[in-house]
């Protein structure tokens, strides 16, 4: 049993769990306009997950987003097309710790990965979460 992290948007960073669940690490960066559920299908089965956490990017007070709502939507297909428990957690401000995070690295470099820690994030969020409960 893994974790798959997801930070979704047009670049969707994917992060997943150790085998004990532990911690998140960073996998890759899945471009929004490459057949994801194909390539989420793929990762799923090679890593054996069974559990996806996808970040809902709220407003800061709370309230749903423009872009939550494209969240749902996903978390449906997600869903739909996969025998995976999908769980939301709150995001606000991930991308802002992830920037912190990589403060030396700069330009397209940076670019390249900051989805991919952002999702890493969210999901060591969730398993410190989860894992302080048992």
């Amino acid at each position: 049993m893994r974790y798959l992290g997801i930070d979704y948007g047009l670049h969707m960073g994917i992060s997943v769990s150790d085998e004990k669940n532990s911690f998140a690490y960073p996998l890759c960066i899945l471009n929004k306009k490459e057949n994801i559920i194909e390539k989420l299908g793929e990762i799923i089965e090679e890593y054996n997950i069974t559990s996806i956490v996808i970040g809902n990017p709220l407003n800061l007070d709370g309230s749903e987003s423009l872009k939550s709502k494209e969240v749902l939507n996903f978390t449906e297909k997600l869903k739909e097309n996969f025998n995976c428990e999908v769980v939301l957690v709150d995001e606000r401000l991930t991308t802002v710790e992830a920037n912190k995070m990589l403060l030396e690295t700069k330009g397209k470099k940076r670019k390249k990965i900051i989805d991919a820690i952002s999702a890493t994030i969210i999901l060591d969020s969730y398993l410190g979460r989860s894992n302080n409960g048992k």
